[in-house]
């Protein structure tokens, strides 16, 4: 049941985005200091959500890297203080 929902949910945003995209069709200049480009609004907006996706996962994968050392640091505290008490 709720994978029919979550699907149902899916295709109607996938609709929207398709009708969003019909909608505003109207090319943009991008300037990125050293060029400018000329692209439609749909895809100027699509390729700013993937780097921000992007993005978010490095910045993710940079807390998750942390987070791993620091356990290993202190699975390792914790078995020599368990071996010293033995």
């Amino acid at each position: 049941m709720i994978k029919i929902i979550a699907l149902i949910f899916f295709i109607s945003v996938f609709f929207i985005a398709v009708i969003f995209s019909v909608l505003n069709f109207h090319s943009v200049q991008i300037n990125l200091g050293f060029t400018s480009l000329n692209l439609p609004l749909t895809i100027a907006l699509t390729i700013e959500l993937f780097a921000g996706i992007v993005i978010g996962y490095l910045v993710a994968l940079l807390q998750i890297l942390k987070l791993k050392s620091k356990y290993t640091l202190l699975n390792k505290q914790l078995d020599s203080s368990l071996k010293s008490k033995k």
